[in-house]
């Protein structure tokens, strides 16, 4: 019986005379040159398409379970089934949560189901005590001042500046001489509590938010003892100006002595708001106000003030004060 060495035969190129190999198949024949595998390793193409490889393939090919089936009406073309939907999950002993229970009787009825809006609760507010005041009855004082970056209130150092200021205009004396403050956009009130504790004898405070009068600013006047000489109004600065403008001084008690204006900067024009306080009839012939700016509003600032002129314009950092004070107080 004679012998055939196969290592001789090149891979698809074998004796017509004799039949293929069994682990070869005819149309996997891989290539017409020849090839340096020996047998019985088979080529890269009997691989491929061996029923092994089907198999691997058909399972990478496998697609998910569609749960949901459309099916076509004349009416409505092609829609998802839901009674098919509700029959698959209780088939599969699925618990169905009832909202989900109740949209799917929605759509079947034909009812516009609304998306719930997601509520978002807001973080809490905080405070600290990281402001003093600076001067007077109760200076050293701590005072508490919003831990966020809504309310800005006046630096100390400017603060200390602004009243050794107005205090050299009173004729250098220790304290303020009596009289009426109005503390606008007073935030913390850190401003009208110093005016306080240096010797006015009335502060006015105007602030908008609740929070703010609830949380700080009242708890800094029960700390300061100065409750009985403060009066908060809860509104807007524009807002109450408006009114004074139409109802007159009255409403605030009278004209003020001092007008102290530190606002956001983000919230106001300038231009506008500097007009509004040189029209209103709180402000008289010798009233100093006081006014702390961003940098960038300098050309917005106007050089008078109703019968007032700017006496004082002050840099400190990025924040510029202007004082307005009566013409003899101008500082040459």
């Amino acid at each position: 019986m004679s012998s055939v060495l196969l290592s001789s035969v090149p891979c698809g190129r074998f004796n017509s005379a004799l039949p293929p190999p069994s682990y070869v198949k005819q149309e996997s024949l891989c290539c017409s040159v020849s090839c340096s595998r020996r047998f019985p390793v088979q080529c890269a193409a009997s691989r491929r398409n061996s029923p092994g490889s089907e198999k691997s393939s058909s399972r990478r090919r496998k697609k998910p379970t569609v749960v949901d089936e459309e099916v076509f009406n004349i009416d409505d073309g092609w829609k998802i089934d839901l009674d098919t939907t509700e029959k698959m999950l209780e088939v599969a002993d699925v618990q169905v949560p009832v909202r989900l229970r109740q949209q799917l009787e929605q759509e079947r009825q034909g009812i516009e189901v609304k998306p719930q809006p997601i509520k978002v609760e807001d973080a809490p507010r905080l405070t600290h005590k990281l402001l003093r005041v600076m001067a007077g009855k109760v200076g050293g004082r701590k005072l508490a001042s919003p831990a966020d970056l809504n309310v800005r209130p006046m630096m100390e150092i400017v603060r200390g500046a602004v009243f050794n200021i107005l205090q050299a205009l009173g004729g250098g004396a220790a304290q303020l001489p009596p009289g009426r403050w109005l503390d606008l956009y007073s935030g913390t009130g850190s401003v009208g509590i110093e005016a306080l504790s240096r010797g006015c004898e009335m502060a006015y405070f105007v602030e908008m938010d609740p929070w703010v009068i609830d949380e700080v600013l009242n708890p800094n006047l029960a700390v300061t003892g100065f409750q009985d000489q403060a009066v908060v109004h809860t509104s807007p600065v524009e807002t109450l100006l408006d009114q004074v403008a139409e109802h007159g001084a009255g409403l605030l008690g009278g004209q003020f002595d001092y007008i102290s204006v530190t606002p956001p900067y983000e919230a106001v024009v300038f231009s506008k708001l500097m007009q509004q306080i040189s029209d209103s009839p709180l402000v008289k012939e010798d009233t100093c106000i006081v006014v702390e700016y961003p940098i960038k509003s300098k050309r917005e600032m106007p050089e008078t003030c109703g019968p007032l002129v700017k006496i004082r314009d002050r840099r400190y950092g990025r924040t510029h004060v202007a004082i307005y004070g009566p013409a003899w107080a101008k500082d040459d």
